[in-house]
């Protein structure tokens, strides 16, 4: 060291420092990183807890349950456009898109500006527990009278388990999702328990599978396809297509 001058570090601690430097940097990175898979846990864990409020509060357009197992929503009168949704209850996909656009569809029908019709099914036949907890959610809603059904469906999507979850969609749930919308009665109650319809989901859905109906959500606009990029998009985009179709 020259006196007066700059203290420069001998050769072997400037390697200690730059080594302890990039495992420091290495550190926060890693750090970082097992911080983001730790939200993303959270996140997909705390899913199909108390169901959170949907994103639209009505009012809603009149709804008519068919034999079909369909469930159409429109003011009186309107005939089109048409928006065809196939659904299942377990699919998390169709709960992006029901968080996204679920309410610009419920929105403009009360409004008389679209027809919407509801195809809800499983997508997951064979695949468990996926396939059990749509048929609950799905037999559940089958017991839901009319006026009330769009407020039970927007329900259950709110409160949607982890889609591997076993026994998700329990009972118990189910009949407690009715109580926030005023189901209470004992024909409910009875109709919910005893998975009434629960029986129906396997040829209904095999049926749609032969219709070509792979994938869900599918969504089609006077019988076009609508992307699922529009689909998972929040915005107007879906808004301006019924729009435009009018």
């Amino acid at each position: 060291m020259t006196a007066g001058g700059p203290i420069t570090p001998e050769p072997g601690l400037r390697t200690r420092q730059r080594r302890a430097r990039a495992i420091t940097v290495i550190g926060a990175v890693l750090a970082a990183s097992v911080m983001a898979v730790a939200v993303i846990i959270v996140v997909q864990h705390n899913r199909g807890g108390a169901a959170s409020p949907p994103s639209y509060n009505g009012p809603y357009a009149p709804v008519t349950l068919t034999a079909d197992n369909t469930a159409t929503m429109a003011q009186p009168g309107v005939a089109g456009p048409v928006v065809n949704v196939y659904e299942d209850y377990q699919c998390p996909v169709c709960e992006a898109f029901e968080r996204a656009n679920g309410g610009t569809l419920q929105q403009l029908a009360y409004q008389g500006k679209v027809k919407v019709i509801y195809h809800l099914f499983t997508i997951f036949l064979g695949t468990q527990p996926r396939q059990a907890n749509s048929t609950r959610a799905w037999a559940a809603a089958r017991c839901v009278p009319a006026d009330r059904w769009v407020r039970y469906h927007n329900l259950l999507y709110a409160g949607q388990p982890a889609e591997t979850t076993a026994g998700g969609f329990p009972v118990g749930q189910l009949l407690a999702l009715g109580r926030r919308i005023g189901l209470t009665s004992p024909a409910f109650t009875r109709c919910v328990s005893s998975q009434k319809y629960a029986p129906g989901i396997v040829g209904l859905s095999e049926q749609l599978s032969r219709d070509g109906i792979n994938a869900t959500p599918t969504v089609r606009l006077n019988g076009h396809p609508v992307s699922i990029n529009v689909l998972v998009e929040p915005g107007s985009t879906l808004r301006q297509l019924i729009l435009a179709a009018h």
